[in-house]
Parts: C-alpha cells; sequence; structure tokens
C-alpha cells in the first residue's frame, strides 16, 4: 500500500488541463455511510494484464492513474496503457511511444512478470516502469504535467543502462520526489540484488541512491516501498535462492534514512548496509520455520505489502503457504514493541478444498483502522473462481471483519490499494485478466464507517461456488456408463460429489454416443436435474457435452424431462417438476467439441423437492 499524501503546489499549478486537480477539505464531522462504488474502465484490456507485486496504481488529491497491458495487432505482443480519471469522473487514455507522435510501442506478453509501475512525482510528471523482467530499463515519462497521453521514452537517461532490472516498485516522497526499488543483478557475482533509485526533481534525473541487500547465492524480490512524512524510505522485501524461485522465504523489513545513507531495522536500530539474510536485527519478519530453507517450495512466502501509521510501521500483510500444501493463506505481520506478531487473515484450509488466494494482496491503515485486500479463489468444476475481499480491524481489537469488493470472476485477479489522501478512502484496482474479455475496474472503498456489507469467508466461498443447494439424492448413488477411458474415470465418479478434473466420468475413445445411468436409492420427487461438465485446461467450451437428452426412470420407463442442443455451459440445468423417479441418465449423441471427442462429466445432481 502507498500513502502518497496529494501534489505540491508546483504540480496543481503545472496542470492547467485538469488532470489533476486540488484537493477539497476533508470533513471532520457528521460524515454519512457511503457504499463501496466499482465501475469499470471504458478501455480494452489485455489478457496479460497480470499484475500483482506491482504498481500499476497512482492516486493524487482526487485523480486516479491506472497503468495496464492493451491489446496488441501482433499476437502474443501487448501495448501498454496508462488512464486517468479526472475528479469529475472523465476518463482520459493514452500509450506509451518511442517519441511523441509515434506509433503505440509493443512488447512481449509474459504473465505475471512483465508488467508496469507508475508513479507521479511532485510537479506531476508520470513515471512508467515496464516489461523489465531481467531486461534493461524501460522507463517512459510524460512530456505534460499529468496528461497521460504524452508518454514517450527516455530509457536513456536512466543509469545503469547495463544492468537486468526485474519488478518494478514505486512510491513518492512529501518533498516530491519519486522512487523506485527493483532487483538488479548481472548475474556474474552469483547474487541479484535490491537496489533504490531517486528521481530529484531539482536535477530533473534518476540516479542510484543505495544498494538495500545483497547475497551470494540469493536473489532480491521486492515487495514494497513507501515513503513516510519524514522523508524516510520503508522497504519491504523477500529472499530467494540464486537465481530465482517461485516459492521465496526470510520476508524482511528495513528502513532507509536518505539524509544520512543508513539503514535501519524496526527497532531504528543501525543495521550495516547492504543488509543480508543473517544480518543482526530485528529485519526479518518472517523467520524459517524448522523444516525451511532458502531452496524449499513449502513453507514459503509469495508477496507482501506494508502500510504505515504516521512514520511507522502499522503492518504487513503477505501471503504464505504451509508445509506439503499448495493453498496460500493470507496473514498479517506487525510489530508489537518487542518482537514480531503474526496471525491469520484468511486460512485457506477451514474454507474447503480447491479455496486459496490469488497472487494478489495489499493493506492500508488509516485512523485506528487497517484494511488487507486479497484474492479469494475457489475450483468450481474444472475452472477457478475469484472475488476480492477485505477484511478490516480496528487497532484496538482483535476479531477481523470481511467484505466483498467488485464482482465474481472467471480465473485469477489481481489488484493494488492505495489511500487517497482527500478523505482517507482506498482505491483499489482489481484487474481480471482472464475474463471474457479481460477486464479492469476500480473500486473506491469509504473510512467513513466500517466496510460492507459484512459478511463471514465462508458465505463468500458459498457465493464463489454458487451452490444452488438442496438435498442431492443422486450423491453416492451406484452409476454405470457405456464406456470410461480408463479405470480412475468410471461413472463412479460423476456422483461422488467431488467436482474436480481428477474425479469425472469420462467416456472412452470411440464411443460415439455414449450414455451414463444413475440408479437412486429410492422413489423421489425430483425438483432438478443439474449436469456439470468439461475440462479446467479448457477456458472455453469444447470440452463440455456438446448434446444430450436427460431422461428420469418412473414406473412406466425412461421419460425425458429434457434436451439439450450445441451446448456451452459448464452447468446445465433441467427442470424435473416433481416427477417422481429412482433412476436419471444422460443419453449423449454430441460428446464435446474438442479434438478428442469424449463425454467429461463432473457430476449429475438430482436435487429432490423439499
Amino acid at each position: 500500500m502507498r500513502t502518497l499524501h496529494g501534489a505540491s503546489a508546483a504540480a496543481v499549478a503545472a496542470l492547467a488541463l485538469g488532470l489533476i486537480v486540488v484537493p477539497p477539505a476533508h470533513a471532520t464531522g457528521g460524515a454519512t455511510t457511503s457504499a463501496t462504488t466499482v465501475e469499470e474502465l471504458p478501455y480494452a484490456v489485455d489478457s496479460s494484464n497480470q499484475a500483482a507485486w506491482w504498481n500499476p496504481l497512482d492516486v493524487v488529491g482526487d485523480v486516479t492513474y491506472f497503468a495496464f497491458n492493451a491489446p496488441a495487432t501482433e499476437a502474443a505482443r501487448h501495448e501498454v496503457h496508462l488512464a486517468s480519471r479526472a475528479a469529475d469522473g472523465t476518463w482520459t487514455e493514452g500509450c506509451l511511444r518511442a517519441t511523441a507522435g509515434a506509433a503505440c510501442v509493443t512488447f512481449a506478453d509474459d504473465n505475471g512478470h512483465n508488467q508496469p509501475s507508475i508513479v507521479v512525482d511532485g510537479d506531476g510528471t508520470i513515471h512508467a516502469f515496464v516489461s523489465m523482467h531481467n531486461e534493461q530499463w524501460n522507463v517512459f515519462r510524460s512530456d505534460t504535467a499529468g496528461d497521460v497521453r504524452t508518454m514517450v521514452d527516455r530509457t536513456s537517461t536512466m543509469p545503469d543502462l547495463d544492468v537486468d532490472i526485474t519488478y518494478p516498485v514505486t512510491a513518492r516522497g512529501p518533498d516530491g520526489d519519486a522512487w523506485v526499488l527493483v532487483r538488479t543483478g548481472t548475474d556474474a557475482d552469483g547474487a541479484r540484488e535490491g537496489v533504490l533509485y531517486r528521481f530529484d526533481r531539482d536535477v530533473g534525473s534518476w540516479a542510484r541512491e543505495t544498494t538495500i541487500a545483497a547475497a551470494t547465492g540469493y536473489s532480491f524480490y521486492p515487495d514494497d516501498l513507501e515513503v513516510s512524512p519524514d522523508g524516510r524510505v520503508h522497504v519491504l522485501w523477500e529472499w530467494g535462492p540464486f537465481p530465482a524461485d517461485p516459492a521465496r522465504h526470510l520476508g524482511s523489513y528495513a528502513v532507509y534514512d536518505p539524509a544520512t545513507g543508513t539503514l535501519a531495522d524496526v527497532t531504528g536500530a543501525t543495521v550495516s548496509g547492504p543488509i543480508t539474510p543473517t544480518s543482526a536485527g530485528a529485519v526479518v519478519w518472517r523467520p524459517f520455520l524448522p523444516d525451511e530453507s532458502i531452496g524449499t517450495y513449502t513453507p514459503a512466502v509469495q508477496s507482501a505489502k506494508l502500510a504505515l501509521d504516521g512514520s511507522s510501521l502499522a503492518g504487513i500483510g503477505y501471503r504464505f503457504v504451509e508445509k506439503d500444501r499448495t493453498a496460500y493463506d493470507a496473514r498479517f505481520a506487525r510489530w508489537n514493541g518487542s518482537a514480531w506478531a503474526d496471525e491469520k487473515v484468511v486460512d485457506s484450509a477451514s474454507l474447503g478444498e480447491g479455496v486459496a488466494t490469488s497472487a494478489a494482496i495489499d493493506v492500508t491503515h488509516a485512523g485506528s483502522t487497517t484494511r488487507l485486500y486479497t484474492v479469494v479463489t475457489a475450483q468450481v468444476c474444472g475452472e477457478v473462481r475469484s472475488r476480492a475481499v477485505v477484511a478490516e480491524r480496528d487497532d484496538a481489537t482483535s476479531a477481523w471483519s470481511y467484505a466483498g469488493i467488485g464482482e465474481t470472476r472467471l480465473g485469477q485477479q489481481r489488484l493494488r490499494a492505495q489511500e487517497r489522501s482527500t478523505d482517507d478512502a482506498d482505491v483499489v484496482y482489481l484487474s481480471a485478466p482472464v475474463a471474457s474479455p479481460a477486464r479492469l475496474t476500480r473500486a473506491v472503498v469509504p473510512r467513513d464507517a466500517p466496510v460492507g456489507p459484512a459478511t463471514s469467508l465462508a458465505d463468500l466461498v458459498a457465493d464463489l461456488r454458487d451452490d444452488p443447494g438442496g438435498v442431492n439424492v443422486a450423491l453416492g448413488a451406484t452409476a454405470t456408463s457405456s464406456s470410461s477411458l480408463r479405470a480412475d474415470t468410471g461413472p463412479e465418479r460423476a456422483v461422488d460429489g467431488v467436482c474436480s478434473d481428477a474425479s469425472r466420468w469420462i467416456s472412452a475413445v470411440g464411443d460415439t454416443a455414449p450414455w451414463i445411468s444413475v440408479d437412486l436409492a429410492a422413489p423421489t420427487a425430483l425438483e432438478v436435474v443439474r449436469v456439470r461438465s468439461g475440462y479446467s485446461a479448457d477456458s472455453g467450451s469444447a470440452a463440455v457435452l456438446r448434446s444430450f437428452d436427460v431422461q428420469v426412470r418412473t414406473p412406466t420407463g425412461w421419460t425425458s424431462i429434457g434436451s439439450v442442443a450445441a451446448n456451452t455451459q459448464r452447468l446445465v440445468s433441467i427442470p424435473a417438476a416433481g416427477v417422481v423417479a429412482d433412476g436419471v441418465r444422460l443419453l449423449i449423441s454430441d460428446p464435446s467439441a474438442s479434438a478428442t471427442d469424449v463425454a467429461r462429466v463432473f457430476e449429475i445432481e438430482a436435487i429432490a423437492v423439499e
């Protein structure tokens, strides 16, 4: 999370075009409750827009800046666009160009890696760092203060042009100078280092400030960067084995003072730089567990964000996976005055099979309230569904309350959050890159009342699963079929209540008219028959059952209750109108539209009349 404290007077004076405005005075009393507002950006977004720990968001006064990957005409490439939203709700969009008036620059897709980070300095100049995953600098700046339509290449002005750069995270200081933290390294020394750069507005250029951390055999992973009102730079990172690894460890925090050029730990004690994984002091907020080392895959940390309370650390939100698990939890760590205190905020295991958090987390703090943002995902019959979630807690209490943000989306979502200086509301960047089409949303979560409507995580997950409820009398019933692809894809898999790729009935190749029949334990009045089909690796509809007839067995024999043709949906519901039956079957005339033309059924559910 970044708390950026408005624009300088120079910035306001510079922006005659109104993209940055003078913030109104903040009301101090009589605030009324406001609901979270959500709006979708009116621009095309590319499926590669999968930002996680970058900074694609900046807020100056009442103006929001978004950076995102936009579609390009060439396959496997994208453009990078910036959009600004003025105080009156007007959006303006521009792309990155080599020179003014040139075509939009394109970059190679590298999902989860080549993402944009931005920062607006105190003069209103927009700085964009893009497409850098072990690549040399790609840096663009606006020619006109606050104008996203004037972004041109300024890479040649950067220092260290011969160094590979990765994972830029940005911040702006109270004096208006801009900062960027990156991982650097030519790899010749067997280390990838954490280096801090500063844009000095008085000089008008970027320069290397200091090396925050470096150690042979280790790789530095930048997480977050904040500059507090006293001008000190708060740095958050994690360590991985050299050269790189998706599982990281030893979550670390330090404070750099540009006035003295010194580093300190959370207690204020001086730490010698560059910091290493074994440096003395209270630097490591997530130490190794007994079975953990720098090379282990679990347990591990993956992405973290910090929030400040004035010039002190309020806390750290991060994702952590326990030993031998695959689902990451969302956790919160803080310094309690003598030690690091740590707690789970989202416990994936307690929410059921297939539930996790995605690589998206942020944390904000204002007044006496802390908020942690994450994205909860659930595997639902071969597809991932996700919802952004905010957890909120008053610092005087121990309990978190929860609320959903935005819509349930297909696939993962990524997010970033930042406090707005005019009213302390949180502005949230929500990217749904694999939705059809990809979407980018701006949400504003006010601070004038608790987040809401409050709900439980269990209810949020139930909504994700979109379980319509009812008593499923087909669960655990006897099932037979015309064929099976393998011994582990038999018909019993379609009535075991497990809706996953590993538990499907799949017909044999060459069975062009497969069928599956379910014998119910007793004649039952049925309300609806639900058929769930498909395959998680197919993001479209090729693997779902294409054409089939749903029949029920009554005392007079088999009777059709509905036929489906040219289906494209994973879930098909056929009303049964209360018919009393002791069996259900599917007669399939077209198994699928995929190259391997077989029937793939997750579950057949026969729901009894209540």
